[in-house]
């Protein structure tokens, strides 16, 4: 009867324990940079975390490890925080410039939004961002959930205020969930 190999895996096998290794390999990584720096702080974990991704991208990326959503998608939801802080910082300054100046620049309307988004998780990040950015507030989505409805404060034309959510958020919203 034949011993069983050290290297199989019977109980941490399956795609779940494949996606936390890698996981597990980045914190782990984290911990080690912070070791070696000296000490435990949030920005030394934080940095030991990026550098330990980059590590673990180029494996991956290299052929070394296997291919981990958690390393494909990571870049995107960084990507799509960094797009919303822009839009929020750019959304307040032009609220703000205008509550400053004696002139009035609002031209608030309501946009028919065709969605491409589907998933109700898709649909509500998508309003949830949208309703989170000053100037903006996502209304009602339609019973079919392919029209939303967003109340916007300065529109020049509704298409072009449609082509913003949809290049801008919605865009990056499909690039993560598939």
């Amino acid at each position: 009867m034949p011993r069983n190999s050290c290297s199989t895996r019977t109980s941490t096998s399956g795609p779940f324990w494949e996606e936390t290794d890698v996981l597990i390999g980045n914190v782990l990584l984290a911990l080690a940079w912070a070791a070696l720096q000296g000490q435990f702080s949030l920005g030394t974990l934080a940095t030991g975390y990026l550098l330990g991704y980059v590590v673990l991208l180029g494996l991956v990326r290299g052929g070394v490890l296997k291919r981990s959503t958690y390393i494909g998608k990571a870049h995107l939801i960084a990507g799509l925080g960094c797009f919303f802080l822009w839009e929020l910082i750019r959304a307040n300054l032009r609220l703000a410039f205008d509550v400053a100046t004696p002139r009035f620049q609002m031209k608030p309307g309501i946009i028919a939004l065709p969605l491409d988004v589907t998933e109700d998780s898709e649909i509500l990040l998508l309003a949830m961002l949208i309703n989170l950015t000053p100037g903006s507030v996502a209304l009602d989505v339609s019973d079919d959930r392919r029209v939303m409805y967003v109340h916007v404060m300065y529109i020049s034309s509704p298409d072009d205020a449609r082509a913003e959510i949809k290049l801008g958020f919605e865009r990056r919203i499909l690039k993560l969930f598939r």
